[in-house]
Formats: structure tokens, C-alpha cells, sequence
């Protein structure tokens, strides 16, 4: 852990207040990290760039984007040989010497990243300190914590290791700005389950410990009928602006990537799902699969 211990960022030097909400010291460590990691600063300004257009798949909003920034995340061999001959990108050891870390109450375990290759603004990573593998049940708590004090300004989501995680060794979640993903519009109440623009969700909201044991619930089924410890699944969270309720969607998964990704040219099309374009912003990082 003293790796990590050497790149936690303090409130004073964030310029915020010890005490300050979550959203406002994310934001603040966001423009502190991109004063001092050029990396960052670039891609953070590349969103700019990025082009995306709108689509309606089976009657639900579909956002397509073209980010050539992802082009490392989407073609990442995530195979447990290629994983285990490479250094982790989230172990303390292995990070760039510019990027810095941010401790969040609640989070016991993960600290606060900045996402170098970011597919939306405020693209965060919340990297657990141990190398521990990625797995569903020890996501659902700290998901749910995490949107729950953002307040509805981030929503977090979660890859599962066969389900678009390019770092499948190594437990995480990530975030983006709320109000971004097509889903977050999906709400039918307490509890729902059904088709949405072409996949499954299943749809929670409520307090977040009634929230958490649905979800445990639905992931042991899931594992049942997949017949697999660890489902294929992708979650999606975020939380209300009075930081009383949350609302969380699973989606279960047929397959780590399409089979559209494995087609010959020129049919091949370079998309590789995560929790994100299962949310409804669709990453490609080829023009003419963008097209």
C-alpha cells in the first residue's frame, strides 16, 4: 500500500475544503491531475474532437461516437495469457509518475483515478489497491457508495472481466458525468426488468442497501443460468441529488465482443462493448465504422 500512499492527493492541494461535497473534490482533482499530466490534457482536450450522432434501435436513443483515443481499449487482448505477460496499468508500481490519486469515505479499498483515454467528460477510475481479480459482488457495494455521493452529478459503472474490462486482473470501476448515457433515462419504477434499444436491463432504484440485495440476488441467478462463478454483466449506477436513493441496471451479457468484431473486412466493425455502450454511447475508433 505504500505506493499508493505516495500518490494521494490532499484536500489542500486540491483547493477544496476537507469537508466538501463528493462531486466538488472530483471536479477539482480533475483539473489538478490535467495541470500535471500532459498525457491527460491531451485527451482531455481531444473530446472536443470527438464526433457522435444519434440513432433509435428498436424505439430507445442510441448515441455512436468516434473516439480514435479508445483505439488501445477496444483492440486490448484481454486473453489470460496476453494479461498475465503484461504489468498492470492500475498497480501503484506501474502508473505514470504524473498521476495521482484521490481517497473517498465510503470506499474502502479503491482510490480515485483519472481515466487517461477518456470516452466522456469527467471519465474517472476507481482502482481497488490491492491486484485482486474483477468480480461483481465485491463491485455492487462500492458502485452503489460511490453514485450515492456523487448525488447524481457521476454515474459509475462496472465491466465484467469477460464483459469489456481491458483490465480483467485487476478489480475497478469506473465513472463518467451523469446525464451523458441513454440509459440513466431508463426508470420504470422500483423494480423492472426488459428489452431496451436491442439489449436486456434489468432496472433498480431505492435506497441503496434494498438496491444492493436486489442486485446480489440477480447476479446469483445470473451466475445459475450462465453457469459461471463469476456472470458475464456490465452495471450501471447513479444516485439522486439529495444523495437518498440510487438507481442501478444490469445487463447481462451474451458475449465479450460481437461477431461483427471478428468479421473479415470489409465487414468487420472494431467495437468492443463495455458498460458504457451498453449505457447507449457506442465507441468505435474507426471512421468507417462510425460511418
Amino acid at each position: 500500500m505504500s505506493g499508493w500512499e505516495a500518490r494521494i492527493v490532499g484536500a489542500a492541494e486540491l483547493g477544496v475544503a476537507e469537508d466538501a461535497p463528493l462531486p466538488e473534490r472530483l471536479a477539482a482533482f480533475l483539473r489538478w491531475q490535467a495541470d500535471r499530466w500532459p498525457r491527460l490534457a491531451r485527451a482531455v482536450a481531444g473530446l472536443d474532437a470527438v464526433r457522435e450522432r444519434g440513432l433509435v434501435v428498436d424505439g430507445a436513443p442510441v448515441r455512436v461516437q468516434w473516439n480514435p483515443g479508445r483505439r488501445v481499449n477496444t483492440t486490448a487482448r484481454v486473453d489470460a495469457a496476453s494479461v498475465a505477460a503484461r504489468r498492470c496499468f492500475l498497480c501503484a508500481a506501474n502508473l505514470p509518475p504524473e498521476e495521482g490519486a484521490l481517497a473517498v469515505a465510503g470506499l474502502d479499498g479503491f482510490l480515485v483515478l483519472a481515466n487517461p483515454a477518456p470516452i466522456l467528460p469527467g471519465h474517472l477510475v476507481l482502482a481497488h489497491r490491492e491486484h485482486r481479480p474483477q468480480a461483481a459482488r465485491e463491485a455492487v457495494e462500492p458502485l452503489l457508495a460511490f453514485a450515492r455521493a456523487a448525488a447524481g452529478r457521476w454515474t459509475a459503472v462496472f465491466n465484467g472481466p469477460r464483459s469489456g474490462a481491458s483490465a480483467p486482473d485487476h478489480l475497478h470501476l469506473q465513472a463518467v458525468r451523469a446525464g451523458r448515457l441513454p440509459l440513466e433515462d431508463e426508470r420504470r419504477g422500483r423494480a423492472w426488468w426488459g428489452a431496451v434499444g436491442g439489449r436486456f436491463a434489468v432496472g433498480l432504484a431505492g435506497p441503496p442497501a434494498e438496491v444492493a440485495r436486489d442486485l446480489f440476488a440477480a447476479i446469483e441467478l445470473l451466475a445459475e443460468v450462465q453457469r459461471r462463478e463469476e456472470p458475464d454483466l456490465n452495471l450501471v449506477a447513479t444516485g439522486s441529488p439529495d444523495g437518498g436513493e440510487v438507481a442501478a441496471w444490469l445487463l447481462p451479457r451474451g458475449a465479450h465482443r460481437p461477431a461483427c468484431y471478428f468479421a473479415p473486412e470489409p465487414d468487420r466493425l472494431l467495437v468492443s462493448p463495455g458498460a458504457i455502450d451498453l449505457a447507449g454511447v457506442v465507441v468505435t475508433v474507426r471512421e468507417a465504422d462510425f460511418a
